[in-house]
């Protein structure tokens, strides 16, 4: 039987790793802008399969709550909201700002 030993742990995974501050800044923005349009993409996917009249409220709310999926990252990886380069902060301010802008734009939900 081997002892415990906790170097022998797997390091945590890319997009929770605390030592980001070893990748450049370009890497870092690049993989934020990554995740940003791959949540873009899901959402649009799954709010493809609401009826028609409904879809794009269907797309403002899973951006919300995309947004909120983003926030808790940041708070995860404890990132720093003001740092220089994209952050998860970032990524959750522009899915808010989309959702938000997107049911603004679209105005009162319809009746049925």
């Amino acid at each position: 039987m081997t002892t415990l030993n906790p170097r022998d742990w797997p390091r945590l995974p890319d997009w929770l790793d605390p030592h980001e501050h070893r990748r450049s800044p370009r890497e870092i923005n690049r993989e934020a802008l990554e995740r940003c349009c791959t949540a873009l993409a899901f959402c649009l996917c799954f709010a493809s399969l609401a009826p028609p009249h409904l879809m794009p409220f269907a797309f403002a709310g899973l951006l919300f709550l995309a947004g909120i999926a983003s926030l808790s990252l940041a708070v995860l990886r404890r990132d720093q909201p003001l740092a220089s380069h994209l952050t998860a902060w970032d990524e959750a301010a522009l899915l808010f700002t989309a959702s938000l802008g997107l049911r603004l734009w679209l105005g009162p939900f319809p009746a049925t």
